[in-house]
């Protein structure tokens, strides 16, 4: 460098300098530490003037590890000192190129030294904003903070050149960053960003933005290795599309909060602390540990959850994983506190408790209203902590139950009743003495069941089913109902009192019960039902005294009848008062096709309201489709269905004792459903 400057003296203070404009110098590379420039180029001029000009050109400087895929171009520096072992531009214009990209000339400064060295870039423009970039290495170690503001995101898509995996429509970013380290490892590392009005969307259409405006901090440090890292955001206006998520910040900012290590070496990061919040809808904590490789494990994870409103937690969390599934069309409202705990991607433990709980379902499936318990559960086969829910109302369909509250234990793939509960419904009592769950690996669920109904009101039954209306209650017990592979069955007997006499069914069994073809096979005995109760408020038409009978056989397919043996009669030993009215006769008659005759004239048939009778009976015993079809008596032409007794008296015949059995249906549909008789 000494010979340089000598040089230079000496060519200024020959004759010769007096005929010189100019002195040009190309020194060509100097490189150290990573640090390389290329093509230097110094210039003396103005030599004629008093005040001459020196004016460093550098074609190319390649900067060290990490940042060696940036490169500064046209480097022209009108103001540098150059001495031994350091070079100094303290003002000049340079170009930034790198593999994908090259900014317009910048403001740019450097010092280069043997054991430091620094440069600076101001005004860089970027994507129609400005960038300014400040590096510094001392020894081993560097560091680099840059400063971009108001950067196009639509400019910098353009830049990018190459497909990538998301496309950046509008918006613009402001962010500094700030790294150092040593060689080209990153030690520490702070990125702040501001995002306005950001759209962006994914080339999968999995996740988008659209207008957002989020604020950002991300701090990094690196010890050996593992990397210990904090940040927080917030999302402060706009949507944000992250499949099936659709999250919107209306009024109610999102700020999510993070701190924990991460390891590259072994691909698992510990989340230390998390808190994510969403106004009153959402309060997300606690930590985890992620493993990922292909794909993405939850090694282990603790959290809690809290939401002072269930409705919109559902509306934005819930509503998009329910889309085609079962519980499509179901909402919640009210409050909710959990902890649940995750090991290898499976829940593992859940605590939940809730206050005000109302679920509604479009579908009109079910409605909870005034909910409030809690519900513990894990996989634990030995746990033992009870649940319990109370309610005000719960709704099946059309069904209503009245406020009550169960005592419960639910762990692994199980589920039992504690306690004997009683629940209110359609005026009487539901008795549950025992109630079980029981999931099996591919299989149905085995269930079971016990309890009794006492005095449920058959007007109310009926007038929530939109039936005609029925009088009467019904009571009965039901001693031990069971599904187990794919069968349901009856243990014992099911006693059922209504309209005053008491049908009891026997030899109860499902199969299939929830396929495409379920099968069932059952026998019931019908004892003294009162008739006038039955049929009082039916368009049938109004019958008094008793009616008893059977049903054996009975096996069903897709629950329509497949073969039965049945009969349907007035008790032998029945003593009450026995009347019928006109249309009641008519009815009747119409089922076998018969037709109906009094003692005196037919001409009185249509004078008399109700008429007296001995018996009633119809029996059919179905095979083939066909339903083979008995009376009280036998008759030449036929068999009789009402046998006549007292004054007016009346006989109805049956004349086809074989009908098919949906032509018969299609007769009894259409006494139910029409005031209109056509006797045959």
């Amino acid at each position: 460098m000494i010979r340089l400057i000598l040089t230079v003296v000496l060519v200024l203070l020959s004759p010769v300098a007096t005929a010189l404009d100019a002195v040009f110098l190309d020194v060509g590379t100097i490189e150290t530490r990573g640090w390389k420039l290329q093509g230097i180029h110094i210039a003396l001029t103005d030599l004629t003037q008093k005040q001459q000009k020196l004016t460093l050109t550098i074609d190319k400087l390649s900067l060290p590890l990490p940042f060696d895929d940036l490169n500064l171009i046209n480097i022209h520096c009108s103001s540098f000192t150059w001495q031994n072992k350091e070079l100094l531009c303290t003002q000049g214009r340079a170009k930034m190129r790198s593999k994908r990209w090259q900014s317009p000339a910048a403001n740019f400064s450097f010092h280069i030294r043997e054991m430091q060295s620094s440069l600076k870039l101001t005004d860089l423009q970027l994507a129609d904003g400005t960038v300014a970039i400040e590096a510094e290495e001392r020894g081993k170690q560097w560091e680099v903070k840059i400063n971009a503001k108001e950067v196009k995101a639509a400019v910098i898509q353009k830049l990018l050149q190459q497909p990538v995996l998301f496309e950046l429509k509008d918006g613009r970013i402001n962010f500094k960053l700030y790294a150092s380290g040593s060689h080209a490892q990153i030690e520490d590392f702070a990125l702040s960003t501001v995002l306005n009005d950001l759209t962006v969307q994914t080339r999968d259409g999995r996740f988008a933005t659209e207008k957002v405006t989020l604020e950002s901090n991300l701090e990094v440090q690196n010890h050996k290795g593992l990397w210990q890292w904090q940040s927080h955001s917030h999302f402060k206006s706009g949507a944000l599309y992250i499949e099936p998520l659709y999250l919107e910040a209306d009024g109610q900012a999102m700020v999510l909060d993070a701190e924990g290590n991460w390891n590259g070496m072994n691909k698992r990061t510990e989340i230390q602390s998390v808190s994510y919040k969403q106004g009153t809808a959402l309060a997300l904590s606690g930590s985890a540990i992620v493993h990922y490789d292909k794909k993405v494990k939850v090694e282990k994870a603790d959290l809690s959850l809290h939401s002072d409103d269930l409705q919109k937690l559902s509306a934005i969390y819930l509503k998009p994983f329910f889309e085609q599934t079962a519980l499509e069309g179901i909402t919640f409202a009210g409050t909710i506190n959990a902890d649940f705990f995750i090991v290898q991607n499976s829940l593992t433990a859940l605590t939940a408790t809730v206050n005000k709980l109302a679920v509604k379902d479009t579908a009109g499936r079910i409605k909870i209203e005034g909910g409030a318990g809690t519900i513990n559960w894990s996989d634990d086969e030995i746990f033992n902590r009870p649940s319990t829910f109370a309610w005000q109302q719960i709704q099946i369909y059309a069904l209503p139950i009245g406020a009550s509250r169960i005592l419960f234990l639910s762990r692994a793939s199980s589920f039992k009743l504690l306690e004997k509960t009683h629940l209110p419904f359609l005026g009487g009592i539901i008795a549950i003495n025992q109630l079980g769950w029981q999931e099996k690996k591919q299989q149905d669920p085995e269930v079971y069941f016990a309890g009794s109904l006492n005095k449920l009101s058959l007007e109310q039954w009926s007038k929530a089913l939109n039936w005609t209306p029925l009088s009467g209650t019904i009571s009965g017990n039901i001693p031990r109902v069971e599904y187990s592979n794919k069968t349901l069955s009856l243990g014992g007997e099911l006693n059922i009192k209504v309209f005053d006499g008491d049908i009891k069914i026997t030899q109860l069994a499902s199969s299939g019960l929830f396929t495409d073809f379920p099968k069932l096979y059952s026998e019931l005995e019908i004892n003294n039902l009162d008739l006038d109760q039955l049929t009082a408020k039916f368009k049938f038409g109004g019958i008094t005294g008793k009616l008893s009978g059977f049903i054996k056989q009975l096996y069903m397919e897709k629950w329509k009848p497949v073969t039965f043996y049945a009969w349907l009669g007035t008790p032998d030993d029945d003593d009450s008062r026995h009347r019928i009215s006109q249309k009641a006769v008519k009815n009747i008659a119409s089922i076998a096709g018969g037709g109906a005759s009094d003692i005196l004239s037919r001409s009185f048939l249509s004078i008399f309201e109700t008429f007296g009778y001995d018996k009633i009976g119809l029996g059919c015993y179905l095979h083939d489709g066909v339903c083979q079809l008995m009376g009280v008596e036998a008759r030449p032409q036929g068999y009789a269905i009402i046998t006549g007794g007292g004054l007016p008296r009346i006989e109805v015949i049956g004349y086809n004792p074989r009908v098919d059995w949906n032509v018969l249906m299609e007769r009894l549909n259409r006494i139910s459903t029409s005031d209109e008789v056509i006797i045959k």
